[in-house]
C-alpha cells in the first residue's frame, strides 16, 4: 500500500525513485509491488518506464485521508478548521459583554472538541502510508 500511496502523491515515478523513497532493499522489490498494482488495474506504466495512478481507491488507512491535488490530508483536519472558524465567528458576532455562562459553556465544549479532533488528526497523520 505504501507504493500506491506514494504514487498518489506524485504524478509519475520510476522504479528506482520508488525504491529510494520507500527505502526498499532493491529495485526488484519495488517492481514486484508495482506489478501487483498493475494487475489490480490501479496503476499503469508509460513509454518512459514511469508509473502513474489510473484509478483511485480508498483502502486501509488511505480511507482516513482526502487527496487534494498531490497532497494526502487527514479527513479530521477539516473538522479542526470548522471548529476554529466557528469559534472565531461566535466570538466576533455573538459574545456579549460581560461574558455570560452560555459563552463559557460554548467555549468549553469547543475546546474539548478541538482537543479530541486534534489528537485524532495527529494519530491518523502518523498512520500516513507514505
Amino acid at each position: 500500500m505504501s507504493v500506491y500511496a506514494l504514487l498518489l502523491t506524485n504524478e509519475k515515478m520510476g522504479v528506482r525513485e520508488i525504491q529510494r523513497e520507500l527505502g526498499f532493499s532493491s529495485p526488484s522489490l519495488a517492481l514486484h509491488h508495482l506489478t501487483k498494482l498493475i494487475d489490480l488495474e490501479l496503476i499503469d506504466k508509460d513509454e518512459h518506464g514511469e508509473y502513474f495512478v489510473t484509478k483511485t481507491v480508498r483502502v486501509g488507512s488511505l480511507s482516513l485521508f482526502v487527496r487534494i491535488g498531490q497532497k494526502l490530508l487527514p479527513r479530521f483536519l477539516f473538522l479542526i478548521v470548522f471548529v476554529a472558524s466557528m469559534l472565531f465567528l461566535y466570538t466576533a458576532f455573538f459574545v456579549s459583554t460581560p461574558v455570560e455562562g452560555k459563552d463559557i459553556m460554548f467555549y468549553s465544549l469547543c475546546f474539548i472538541f478541538f482537543i479530541v479532533v486534534a489528537y485524532e488528526t495527529k494519530r491518523i497523520w502518523n498512520l500516513k502510508p507514505v
